[in-house]
């Protein structure tokens, strides 16, 4: 399938882009620069190509299954990088960006790709929208993340001059608060969308708005450490290291909503990604 073979030439730039952007940072190299973002480009590309062509194959989003929604993420994550000027122009987040597109990828390429008929309760037009905003709400809620980390480790070597030289390339501290807040604020409210919208197509197909299905709460969850994040940094005053690390933990608590609730519970009404 000519999706497919998109898909695995859209994962080796992905990588190549990984590796160009490590190069930048670690080894300092400039020639590398010439690479890193425009194979980026190439991977996002070919990957929202595959992407679309899977859709019109198979009739439906491509966003029910465990090959899909990996894959979808990365692309997600990576256009979401490339289109947000702010980021784009710290290139060096790109170090941080690319390695986490492409373990996704990875992740999506050792799974079944075959297309299959969409079982009841995903054939509605909820599908796009729902799984579409709560995808993009996980990719911003990463480029959030990644600003942290590259905060806390700013922090790190501003402590100890001369011993992080790497960190040099890092934005300044209030660069990366910025892009924080920025990135944070704009998941915090699709992730609202996407439990409006989880709730409308939950009451469609299964007669309740509200089953407290293991995702459900561990989207619920999630949405309430990124509220209580833009109270801490507002009301609080942390807008410092501790709201950075409480980014990191929204983050981990993403990572269950997106992959741990499956894992625990395979058998819930809300378990797609392993089940094909």
């Amino acid at each position: 399938m000519i999706n497919v073979a998109l898909f695995l030439l859209a994962l080796l730039a992905y990588a190549v882009s990984t590796v160009a952007h490590l190069a930048c940072w670690i080894g300092g190299s400039r020639r590398c620069q010439k690479l890193a973002l425009p194979s980026l480009v190439v991977a996002v590309v070919l990957h929202g190509t595959a992407i679309l062509l899977r859709w019109l194959e198979a009739g439906y989003a491509p966003l029910s299954n465990g090959f899909e929604a990996f894959s979808f993420y990365a692309w997600g994550l990576s256009m979401a990088y490339l289109l947000i000027g702010s980021l784009r122009r710290q290139a060096v987040l790109g170090v941080f960006v690319t390695p986490l597109a492409l373990v996704s990828i990875l992740l999506a390429s050792v799974l079944p790709k075959r297309i299959e008929p969409l079982v009841p309760v995903l054939q509605s037009h909820w599908l796009p929208i729902h799984v579409g905003i709560s995808f993009t709400a996980y990719a911003m809620f990463s480029l959030a993340f990644i600003a942290a980390i590259a905060y806390l480790l700013q922090i790190r070597s501003l402590k100890h001059p001369g011993r992080y030289r790497w960190a040099s390339q890092l934005p300044s501290l209030e660069t990366l608060e910025a892009t924080q807040r920025r990135t944070a604020v704009i998941g915090l409210v699709l992730m609202t969308g996407a439990l409006i919208s989880g709730s409308l197509w939950a009451e469609k197909a299964w007669g309740i708005v509200w089953p407290w299905e293991p995702q459900q709460v561990a989207s619920l969850v999630t949405w309430f450490i990124y509220a209580a994040y833009f109270y801490a940094r507002h009301s609080v005053g942390w807008q410092d290291r501790r709201g950075a690390w409480l980014l990191v933990g929204g983050f981990v608590s993403v990572l269950i909503t997106f992959v741990g609730a499956d894992l625990l519970m395979p058998d819930s009404r809300h378990s797609f990604l392993f089940g094909a």
